[in-house]
């Protein structure tokens, strides 16, 4: 048997880095190919990554790194005299492992976590762990709460939170020692002073992964809009019927995601996407819809694969368990990935339209608002009664649709819509 070395696979197409979480097996420790041998984070999720062989885990680099595909992270070892001659290797020879610097890292749960509840990273920081999740945040908001009552009139701060001296920064211009000796330009210019009270944070890195995505759209994708009306009155009560019938909830959303993936026979082209080389269209089988999650731990969008061949129960249930996943920031990137077409909500009350953005390698993205009351006349014109409308629009790459192509998709879903108990089939 031989050594294999375990080098960080490239989890998904958005990242040049990840950050090692965690290792499942100690150093020194058997490893079973196929099981869990480490957690990674991306921009969007936790990854579980299993070992590639058996063998014996000779680590090279510990937890809370941020490490790049490719990066060598471990070797496995045949025997324990194998790993023995490894670690009595001279250190200038040896992969040695590079302490991490600045504290725990921080993961993005814990961050949104943070910013959630009122406390400063700092005192996250401050913690003696590798790596602070979502986890070590709660057990520290306790912790800060059951000390409130032992301060009595003292303002509730935990040593670590205790706001520390402003430094102050050296004033520089940037490339300052390229400026000729004679530049009238002033060597050391004063920085902007902030005023008094301004909070700076830094992105999460989910954050910086949706500035990246939408950045690429905008200067990538040629888009135009449409929307229609459509009267939901009768799929808002038919949603509270189906939940008791499929035994999971049913409401705007999964009606809507139904009559999108009906529509995938209809409107292929909607599903599509720009060949590689730009000369084309690509068609994949079958329709794997983005839908767009953000419950206070980020932006989402997991995808409802092969959504075309799921019955309504199957769909509504894919949908809770993304938004339980959303609710913890705990998708793994498999969930994250594959999507043809998107649709977004944006279903809080008095939202009227919203411009959704075509993500890159997709046609088209759909967005459904927040229902709104409408008097409008009966069809008998006998009288007026009060109706349910929503605004269902699409933003289309235009170089791949036209819009009777997307007018044709749109009234396809308001009629499904507007009839929905021919969604609640099993077979479509």
């Amino acid at each position: 048997m031989t050594v294999t070395e375990y080098r960080m696979p490239k989890v998904n197409t958005n990242d040049a880095a990840y950050t090692l979480l965690g290792w499942l097996v100690e150093d020194g420790g058997k490893v079973a190919e196929g099981e869990p041998l480490l957690e990674v984070e991306t921009s969007k999720a936790v990854e579980e990554l299993a070992a590639p062989a058996d063998g014996l885990l000779e680590l090279l680099v510990p937890a809370g790194r941020e490490c790049a595909p490719g990066e060598l992270l471990a070797r496995l070892h045949p025997d324990a005299s194998s790993l023995d001659a490894a670690r009595r290797r001279p250190a200038a020879v040896a992969d040695s492992p590079v302490p991490t610097a600045g504290g725990p890292v921080l993961t993005a749960p814990a961050r949104a976590r943070l910013a959630e509840l009122g406390i400063p990273e700092s005192a996250a920081l401050a913690l003696d762990v590798p790596v602070v999740r979502r986890a070590e945040v709660d057990r520290l908001a306790a912790h800060l709460a059951a000390a409130v009552p032992a301060a009595a009139t003292t303002p509730a701060t935990a040593p670590a939170t205790a706001a520390e001296p402003p430094t102050e920064r050296p004033a520089t211009t940037p490339q300052n020692s390229q400026l000729p000796q004679n530049s009238q330009l002033p060597q050391n210019p004063q920085l902007p002073q902030d005023p008094p009270g301004t909070v700076l944070a830094p992105l999460t890195r989910n954050q910086r992964a949706v500035a990246a995505t939408v950045t690429a759209s905008h200067r990538e994708v040629p888009t135009a809009f449409t929307a229609v009306d459509v009267d939901v009155t009768d799929a808002l009560a038919a949603g509270r019927e189906l939940t008791a019938t499929v035994g999971s909830l049913v409401g705007l959303a999964e009606l809507t995601a139904a009559a999108l993936a009906t529509r995938r026979a209809t409107d292929p082209s909607c599903f599509a996407a720009l060949s590689a080389d730009g000369t084309g269209t690509r068609l994949v089988p079958g329709a794997h819809i983005g839908v767009t999650f953000e419950l206070g731990a980020g932006l989402f969008v997991p995808v409802l694969h092969d959504a075309d061949r799921s019955s309504l129960g199957e769909l509504s249930r894919a949908m809770m368990a993304h938004r339980m996943a959303a609710l913890r920031g705990a998708f793994r990137d498999r969930d994250l990935q594959g999507a043809n077409i998107t649709l977004t909500l944006h279903t809080d009350p008095g939202v009227a339209l919203a411009l959704p953005v075509v993500f890159p390698g997709q046609a088209c993205a759909l967005s459904l608002a927040a229902p709104r009351a409408a008097v409008l006349p009966d069809p008998d014109g006998t009288g007026f009664r009060t109706r349910s409308l929503v605004h269902l629009g699409a933003a289309f790459d235009h170089r791949l649709l036209n819009g009777r192509q997307v007018v044709s998709l749109l009234t396809g879903m308001k009629a499904l819509l507007e009839a929905p108990h021919q969604l609640a089939g099993d077979a479509r």
